[in-house]
């Protein structure tokens, strides 16, 4: 379907067993099992990436959050995985938002993918517009200068106008207004963050 579409790229997560927002607690896995289940993991991505490679496309694995996915939290759990299926239609996708939250240092962990990194998406540690939380946007930005990063970034807000009690902020809501300016403020403020990247890298 990607190639029908012209896309070139899929990326995505892999959720493993569903932990936090599946109401299951977290359990403990022998490392036989841990392994086997790797096993079927990169078996099945190397042949997925086999035919994605066919029809013009690659794979990218996005890490998630540890209350999303208990297989791939991080850019170096991910690039072991890339290691694993070896293969030249496999990478990375990078999500400053589950960054924010599992990595200790987010350009280190740029740095650590960037040979695999096919693809990155912007996002600020609430979720909300670019420049309107905590995240170091120009150390991140420095960081992709200095990994020669030429891929797509992508922008990915959630909602956060609504703050009643009792709101699932994990929930996608459609826009009740225009955020075009939003949008554009956006990506103008990753953009000057990039430009004031070039050349200090």
């Amino acid at each position: 379907m990607a190639a029908a579409c012209g896309a070139a790229i899929i990326g995505g997560p892999l959720y493993g067993t569903p932990l936090v927002f599946a109401g299951r607690a977290p359990q403990p896995i022998s490392d036989p099992a841990r392994e086997a289940r790797i096993a079927r993991v990169v078996d099945g991505l190397r042949d997925a990436a086999e035919h994605a490679a066919q029809c013009g496309v690659r794979f990218a694995v996005e890490p998630l959050n540890r209350f999303e996915t208990d297989f791939c939290n991080t850019a170096r759990q991910a690039e072991d995985l890339v290691r694993r299926v070896d293969h030249s239609a496999f990478g990375i996708m990078l999500d400053t938002f589950h960054m924010a939250m599992e990595e200790d240092d987010l350009p280190q962990a740029i740095m650590h993918a960037a040979p695999h990194l096919i693809h990155f998406q912007a996002n600020e540690n609430h979720r909300g517009f670019l420049g309107t939380g905590h995240l170091p946007w120009a150390a991140i930005c420095r960081a992709l200068r200095a990994a020669d990063y030429r891929g797509a970034i992508t922008l990915e807000p959630f909602r956060r106008d609504d703050d009643r009690l009792s709101t699932p902020l994990a929930q996608w809501r459609p826009p009740t207004r225009d955020e075009d300016a939003d949008l554009a403020a956006s990506a103008n403020f990753l953009r000057g963050a990039l430009h004031a990247a070039r050349g200090r890298a």
